[in-house]
């Protein structure tokens, strides 16, 4: 007996042909996840060599490296507020080897301050792990005749646009942070945007300019001559390394927070694989007693966030940056 031909009709046989491609690239990137890492790691750092997060990756990074099991070559990709760096990598193959240390420019502000930016801080990137986080400082002229939050905002009230306050440009966070303060506390400080951060520091050391929201390393010379003098921080909590600082919402302003991180992001779409082995190998470095020891002395709090808290995280820094930028005004 003849068996009849079975025959395949086109249509089907396309449709068995994409679900074999699309299972054959699902097996394929289980295999390379699951040798992951088997190169080099490129860490980029969104900003300028010398920066203070470009300082902060280099002081993570052999030991990170040591805990992934690969060399991690840290790349300052530089320019346009971070966001260079930024698009770089979400535009990168997801597979591991390209990872952002990002921040709240790249993260939180960029979205707001630029029209046509090139990527989504949300959509395009897989959200690994906060690492850190570090109050700003309040620093008032030891010329000003203030000694404390509540003493400051009394002066400021009686003389409203006579106070002004430095940052580094219009639309970085000690912009908006001062922003902050003239809608909380109810003053006006007129903002002074700088192009060199040298310079502000010698101003407000003279007394030609009288508050800046700012880190506090580059603050301690300042301190330690007596040229200004701190009044607050601007954490949920009292910064580990001035414990004798009170913070802003204790000073009597509720809901006054402003904070630097850092944070690794991979590309979207990433797998769960190389994400949970590139954390597990952050969680390591971030519980190192020799980098906990070299961060806290910059200034900078160990604050570890695993993905899913980190990517909540994210989402509400890019809606607070979104008030608070709305709120100033700011514009690239």
């Amino acid at each position: 007996m003849k068996i009849a031909e079975f025959e395949c009709p086109a249509s089907f046989a396309r449709h068995l042909a994409t679900g074999a491609s699309v299972y054959l690239i699902a097996w394929s990137a289980t295999l390379v996840a699951a040798d992951y890492p088997n190169r080099p790691v490129r860490l980029v750092v969104p900003f300028a060599s010398g920066s203070n997060i470009d300082g902060t990756a280099r002081q993570i990074a052999p030991k990170f490296a040591e805990f992934l099991g690969q060399q991690v070559v840290v790349d300052n990709r530089g320019g346009a507020g971070g966001t260079i760096g930024a698009n770089l990598v979400a535009k990168s193959q997801a597979d591991g080897y390209t990872l952002l240390m990002g921040n709240a420019p790249t993260h939180g502000m960029a979205p707001h301050l630029y029209k046509n930016l090139a990527y989504d801080p949300i959509k395009d990137f897989t959200p690994i792990g906060r690492v850190d986080s570090a109050s700003f400082v309040l620093a008032v002229s030891a010329t000003l005749p203030v000694q404390s939050m509540a003493e400051l905002v009394k002066y400021a009230k009686a003389r409203p646009g006579q106070l002004n306050y430095a940052s580094s440009g219009n639309g970085t966070t000690a912009h908006l942070t001062g922003t902050l303060l003239n809608n909380k506390a109810g003053v006006y400080l007129k903002h002074i945007p700088y192009n060199s951060v040298p310079q502000a520091l010698v101003d407000i050391a003279s007394g030609a300019v009288a508050i800046m929201f700012y880190p506090y390393q580059p603050l301690m010379p300042l301190l330690q001559t007596g040229k200004v003098r701190l009044l607050a921080s601007t954490g949920m909590k009292r910064a580990s390394y001035l414990p004798e600082v009170p913070t802003v919402i204790e000073s009597g302003i509720p809901d006054f927070v402003a904070l630097a991180w850092h944070g690794f992001y991979a590309p979207a779409g990433t797998s769960k694989q190389v994400v949970d082995t590139v954390y597990a190998a952050l969680a390591k470095t971030m519980a190192d007693p020799k980098v906990v020891a070299t961060l806290e002395a910059t200034g900078i709090d160990i604050d570890l966030a695993p993905p899913r808290e980190f990517a909540a995280f994210t989402k509400a820094e890019v809606e607070r940056y979104r008030q608070l930028i709305a709120m100033a005004g700011a514009k690239m």
